[in-house]
């Protein structure tokens, strides 16, 4: 991400952050952490972010990934998380994972639904500070870089950092 592409980020973010479908960034955390973002851009201009936040000498955490409405359904967030994929890869972690409330692109793009207990280093860290805390409703997404398969959650381990089920038969919380 360019300083020039912050702006743009920052107002996509927060739109769905308003919405209540993700974490709402400031300008001045997207500035700190320019160099985690990458960006999607067309002759149209600035499509969709994603960051890659790398907590551990072995696990990276997609963040932020927003894709302008109007250019859904073309590859881009899917895109997106290919170039956090390959840069996690090119520095040599062994994970990576998203929370998100839609575990199903997560799926297609190869990840594992597992509890948010298996990533202490986030849960531990992160979430007892999360304005979400309480009240979590994301879902982790596992991928493990050697190619191998995570465990899959269980039906006794909780999804998320408030002990969410998943419901017998249905795939949902």
């Amino acid at each position: 991400m360019q300083v020039k592409d912050v702006d743009a980020a920052v107002a996509l973010i927060n739109a769905y952050a308003a919405e209540d479908r993700m974490l709402e960034r400031g300008r001045d955390f997207v500035l700190e952490h320019v160099h985690d973002f990458f960006v999607a851009q067309s002759g149209a201009g600035f499509e969709g972010c994603v960051a890659l936040a790398v907590l551990t000498p072995e696990l990276g955490e997609i963040r932020s990934l927003a894709v302008r409405p109007d250019t859904s359904g073309r590859g881009i967030g899917r895109a997106l998380v290919r170039a956090c994929v390959d840069e996690a890869r090119r520095l040599g972690l062994r994970r990576v994972f998203a929370l998100t409330l839609v575990p199903a692109f997560f799926e297609r793009c190869g990840f594992t639904l597992v509890s948010l207990g298996r990533l202490p280093e986030k849960s531990a860290a992160e979430c007892p500070v999360c304005p979400k805390r309480g009240r979590c409703d994301e879902q982790a997404m596992l991928l493990h870089l050697d190619g191998t398969r995570p465990e899959p959650l269980r039906p006794d381990e909780p999804v998320g950092y408030t002990a969410l089920r998943r419901s017998p038969g249905t795939g949902a919380a």
